[in-house]
């Protein structure tokens, strides 16, 4: 939208006004010489800002879509200004895989990478990036005692860990056995996250 405006007024500017000056010449009055349109220069896009308002350049950037890398491209510039070159959501992920990485015994690592993943979506940490722990305490204290959150997060495990092995998923339906073939189970998840709870807490 607004690569689209600024070349428009460019094109505006270099040979649209210029084309409507000549059309109101005399023929007898030459006070400008002919001139080849596709010599002019083209306006530069920093002085074609000066020619919109502010109110009009504020609503055209209102209707522009951040991405996330360039939400991060912005953080980064806090190093400039002495910070870490590291973008500060980044080094909260960072923080909470290594935690997690640390406090896990499981061969596979599905449980380590889904419990990070899981985390690093939750809104919670884009709040508290200074004390991203803190976050991840709060993110698991929801898994314990929320049924739905903990079944959707086992369902994920089982996901992931089917990829992995090349096997179909083994799902454990509520207050029914496991199959004997699943990797992880209900009680074997809750425990594994009552776990990193308590090492939260000493932490």
């Amino acid at each position: 939208m607004v690569s689209f405006l600024l070349d428009w007024v460019a094109k505006y500017f270099s040979l649209g006004a210029f084309s409507k000056h000549k059309k109101t010449l005399t023929p007898q009055v030459d006070l400008m010489p002919q001139l080849d349109e596709k010599a002019i220069t083209p306006v530069d896009r920093t002085s074609i800002n000066s020619f919109l308002s502010d109110e009009l350049q504020t609503e055209i950037r209102a209707e522009r879509k951040f991405s996330l890398a360039e939400a991060i491209g912005r953080e980064s510039g806090s190093f400039m200004k002495g910070e870490s070159a590291i973008p500060r959501p980044v080094r909260a992920a960072n923080e909470i895989k290594q935690f997690i990485a640390n406090h896990s015994s499981e061969p596979s690592g599905v449980l380590a990478t889904e419990l990070a993943n899981w985390c690093i979506a939750d809104i919670r940490l884009s709040r508290q990036l200074e004390t991203p722990l803190t976050a991840l305490s709060q993110v698991i204290e929801s898994l314990l005692n929320e049924s739905t959150s903990f079944y959707e997060f086992y369902r994920q495990v089982a996901i992931a860990q089917s990829k992995m092995t090349g096997e179909r998923p083994y799902f454990q339906q509520p207050d029914q056995p496991p199959h004997p073939r699943a990797e992880h189970t209900h009680s074997s998840i809750y425990n594994y996250l009552l776990k990193i709870a308590k090492l939260l807490q000493e932490t």
